[in-house]
């Protein structure tokens, strides 16, 4: 089962992180899709309106509402 990447306008909370236990139960927006910093990472970012910096997406989780 592939993820769809997380797209500008997607509700999503945090998991499994640091940032997780500060910001229990906070619903984000992303401001931005998904994306890789450098060609060569691994993995990916987003930004999340509200929230200083870029975060990587594997510690989101897109919420339906």
């Amino acid at each position: 089962m592939s993820v769809k990447p997380l797209k500008e306008g997607d509700k999503v909370v945090m998991h499994t992180c640091i940032e997780a236990e500060k910001y229990d139960g906070i619903l984000w927006t992303c401001a931005t899709d998904e994306f890789k910093h450098h060609p060569n990472h691994d993995y990916t970012v987003i930004m999340l309106k509200g929230f200083s910096g870029s975060f990587a997406t594997k510690y989101l989780q897109k919420v339906n509402i």
